[in-house]
């Protein structure tokens, strides 16, 4: 009876046992199910995408060269201008009475040296009888050139006191639009000097030429150069979108504190808007997507096939992709480019009509090399929401976040 149960008891285990390996056999030999693609030929764009705002390649301060109270301000923030436009007449007083002094001095001075040029004259005549010495001609002459040197003073204060009073009245020096009134009628303005700026009555911006500033991040910057094409859209103008050509790229990092010791560097660019709208205007918000390097024609897959390769005889990280073998996965090794939002340029490893697995991320992430799968090649799959399904090597990449 004893070696009945130990029997039962044996057979019970062994059959557990087969039972389990059948199961993990069967799980093994499952296929799973794949989303896949083709290596195909594309043209990759690469860009960065940045923001800022609208402003003139050129505008003015318009600043007084005297020193006085504000009278009248002809203009309003947003006028359009032309050369020429009277924009402000400061308090004319005390350089009108400075006029009427000079003048006056002027006056004196000419009516002096009419005087002794008579003088002159007539001692001139004198000695050429006898009648007079040589020391009375030459003082009669040396009255003469001090009157005319101090005639010369006279006319010069003369000039200087009509400046000044013409520089009372302020005209715009460009065809613009005031862009911003920073003074009031009734200030008072002041000249500028070496250690003070002075005083700025108003900006007038040249419209006929404008520009973007974005702010682009340190990591992105390494790849912008001058002349670079950007596509530039304005929130205030939607459904519409501008050319430029980078201009200008910063050397110096613009350094914002986010908090604590966690800082953001941006670089200013400079990109010229190649057909700007007279709907444009200073000051509004613009997106600029600048294109970095384009490679047409490339052979190119899905960043969602991209997964992380380790190379066992070098013992490096680096880039992989899995293609289909007689209805098994085989990881192999590949060397990427450029990429845009979708794509990613393969250099080697893989050879065009290629099939390669894409999808979903969850089997991805759990795919190993020699594992069976089964698909339906939908060469224009897409996930759900309309994005290749996120990668950790080469996440589909974002949109960045307008600064606030």
């Amino acid at each position: 009876m004893k070696k009945i149960v130990i029997a039962v008891v044996i057979i019970v285990i062994v059959a557990i046992v087969v039972a389990a390996l059948f199961m993990a056999m069967r799980i093994k030999g499952s296929a799973k199910l794949v989303q896949v693609d083709r290596i195909k030929k594309r043209t990759i764009e690469s860009t960065v995408i940045a923001f800022g705002r609208v402003e003139p390649k050129s505008d003015v301060n318009i600043s007084a060269e005297v020193s006085e109270k504000i009278e009248k301000i002809y203009v309003d923030e947003g006028d359009t201008v032309k050369v020429g436009d009277v924009l402000v007449r400061l308090n004319r007083d005390r350089f009108i009475a400075a006029v009427n002094r000079a003048q006056a001095q002027v006056n004196q001075v000419q009516a002096n040296l009419k005087k002794a040029r008579d003088n002159l004259s007539k001692i001139e005549q004198l000695k050429s009888s006898g009648a007079v010495s040589d020391d009375a001609l030459i003082a009669a002459r040396t009255e003469v050139d001090v009157l005319s040197a101090q005639l010369e003073s006279a006319m010069a204060s003369l000039r200087e006191a009509q400046d000044n009073l013409s520089q009372t009245i302020i005209k715009s020096p460009l065809d613009g639009i005031v862009t911003s009134l920073t003074a009031e009628e009734g200030e008072f303005v002041i000249v500028g000097t070496m250690n003070n700026p002075g005083s700025v009555i108003m900006t007038i911006a040249q419209l006929t030429d404008m520009q973007a500033t974005v702010d682009v991040d340190e990591a992105d910057v390494v790849d912008i150069v001058p002349g670079q094409r950007a596509k530039l859209e304005l929130d205030a103008i939607p459904d519409t979108s501008f050319d430029g050509t980078v201009l200008q790229v910063a050397h110096q990092a613009k350094v914002q504190s986010l908090g604590g010791e966690e800082t953001r560097a941006t670089f200013e660019v400079k990109i010229s808007i190649d057909n700007p709208s007279p709907k444009i205007r200073p000051g509004m918000s613009v997106t600029a997507t600048i294109t970095t390097a384009q490679h047409d024609s490339v052979p190119s897959a899905p960043i969602s096939a991209i997964v992380e390769y380790h190379n066992t005889i070098e013992n490096k990280k680096g880039e992989g992709i899995f293609t289909i073998e007689n209805g098994t996965a085989k990881k192999v090794q590949v060397h990427t480019g450029i990429s845009d939002d979708r794509f990613i340029e393969i250099i080697d490893g893989v050879n065009v009509g290629d099939i390669i697995i894409k999808g979903p991320f969850k089997v991805l992430r759990e795919l190993k090399d020699g594992d069976r799968v089964k698909y339906t090649e939908e060469t224009n799959w897409r996930s759900k929401k309309g994005k290749p399904p996120f990668n950790k090597h080469k996440p589909y990449p974002k949109k960045p976040k307008r600064p606030d």
